[in-house]
């Protein structure tokens, strides 16, 4: 999308998976911090699942992604440290995407290596707790282990392709 000559009018980009349902506010709560800040290339949003209740694979997972939020995403933003881009629910200013090198297909996380790549370049990144974003788990065990698969080894693969950019970056 981000390839369309209308983008070139914006200054931000939305990105919501499939499954994800924003409220009617999403952009008005969140586009003042990257209006008002030039430094964050991304604000990011909070997940919250609509079927956490389904089953116990479902309840688990919940609990381990609220881990995920309230820990190393919270503590990240609110430290001014590095966190990854979760790939969804998520506002990123274009400008920082296009100075990071844009949106790559070279391995199956593509957000947390947009988010590397723009966290080297000195971009800042925004999480914002109590802004939800309601979603779905995988509700089947097939389902779960493929998406824990690709969260796996993902990040191996992409710390494989930028390990020297990463050791020499100040």
């Amino acid at each position: 999308g981000l390839k369309r000559e209308y983008v070139k009018d914006c200054d931000y980009v939305v990105i919501f998976d499939a499954d994800f349902r924003p409220e009617p506010d999403f952009l008005t709560r969140s586009i003042p911090f990257l209006i008002h800040n030039p430094d964050i290339a991304l604000v990011q949003a909070r997940w919250r699942f609509v079927n956490s209740e389904e089953c116990m694979l479902t309840r688990m997972q919940e609990m381990s992604l609220d881990y995920h939020f309230t820990v190393e995403q919270e503590v990240g933003s609110s430290t001014h440290a590095f966190f990854g881009f979760n790939g969804t629910g998520g506002i990123w200013r274009i400008a920082a995407i296009n100075e990071a090198g844009g949106w790559k297909d070279r391995t199956t996380v593509e957000d947390m290596d947009l988010a590397v790549r723009a966290g080297l370049k000195g971009w800042k990144f925004l999480y914002l707790g109590d802004l939800q974003v309601k979603s779905e788990l995988p509700s089947t065990f097939k389902a779960f282990r493929y998406q824990q698969h690709r969260w796996s080894c993902g990040p191996a693969n992409l710390f494989r392709k930028m390990v020297i950019d990463i050791a020499t970056n100040k």
